[in-house]
């Protein structure tokens, strides 16, 4: 599953209920770590949103992996 934005690129921000769907955990679960703090997560207003990168970074440390190169963000076409 990956969450993909208008133009087909991948979303820098997840919902609870995907991530926890990419984690293979339930929804109550996610939220349940999001709450002790254990899960990485922004708050905007009453919204919770999950950083993708904050996630695969969370889930090698969890494994004990070495954290993975950071994304290249491309926010399309420069113009000069």
């Amino acid at each position: 599953m990956s969450a993909k934005v208008g133009n087909g690129s991948e979303a820098l921000l997840l919902t609870v209920k995907e991530a926890a769907k990419l984690l293979l955990i339930s929804r109550n679960l996610a939220y349940e770590l999001v709450a002790q703090g254990r899960l990485p997560h922004v708050r905007l207003g009453r919204v919770i949103r999950i950083p993708r990168h904050a996630l695969e970074t969370w889930i090698n440390e969890e494994a004990g992996l070495p954290e993975p190169r950071p994304p290249v963000v491309s926010f399309g076409a420069q113009r000069h």
